[in-house]
């Protein structure tokens, strides 16, 4: 099915009832999965608390729908209130985590959520179709390329996600994260830069 407009999906939270009921389902179907990978961004919240946190933001976005202009793009607008969500998970876990005599929990890595590697992370192109040694060459660049991902400092593997897994531009990945795109275009530079520092593609 094909996934309802910003516009469509506004007006069905307005209308109540089972039309509203139909805009929440098509927000979670349109946002879990995808959320749940950016909530592994977040090296501070819990593989245990993910769910949680994907839920309540879903919820919140959803209950921000009457007030959402469908004249901007919906996504970086979900992407912000998710981000503010996880943010405030992350800090009431660590703050749990201090408190607690237990073991801290093994968070489980982006790079294990997140999948392949982008193109254009590396700055390479992907192999062609049936060329077997070029794709086991490929299968191993992903496997650093997503290592070189999970190594970054936490706002850094924000942008990475957002750009490389969700081809958000500059303009969206600053109002989804609260900074000016220029911040964000020249952290995408450097962030390509890194990726192929660590997995050794492109470098001289």
């Amino acid at each position: 099915a094909v996934a309802p407009s910003a516009s469509l999906l506004r007006d069905m939270a307005l209308q109540g009832g089972e039309r509203a009921k139909d805009a929440f389902q098509a927000l979670w179907d349109g946002y879990y999965r995808r959320l749940s990978v950016f909530a592994a961004a977040y090296r501070g919240l819990p593989a245990a608390d993910r769910h949680d946190a994907v839920a309540d933001a879903l919820i919140a976005a959803f209950g921000a729908l009457p007030s959402f202009d469908p004249r901007r793009p919906l996504s970086p607008w979900v992407y912000r209130i998710a981000a503010n969500r996880f943010s405030d998970a992350a800090r009431r876990a660590a703050r749990v985590s201090a408190l607690s005599v237990g073991p801290a929990a093994d968070p489980e890595p982006f790079s294990a959520a997140a999948g392949g590697c982008p193109d254009g992370a590396a700055g390479i192109d992907p192999p062609a179709p049936g060329d077997h040694a070029a794709e086991s060459a490929d299968r191993d660049l992903a496997e650093r390329c997503r290592a070189a991902i999970a190594a970054l400092p936490d706002s850094d593997r924000r942008i990475a996600m957002l750009r490389f897994y969700e081809d958000f531009s500059a303009a969206d990945i600053g109002k989804a994260l609260g900074m000016p795109a220029g911040t964000v275009r020249w952290r995408v530079s450097a962030i390509r830069a890194a990726i192929r520092a660590m997995t050794g593609e492109g470098t001289p």
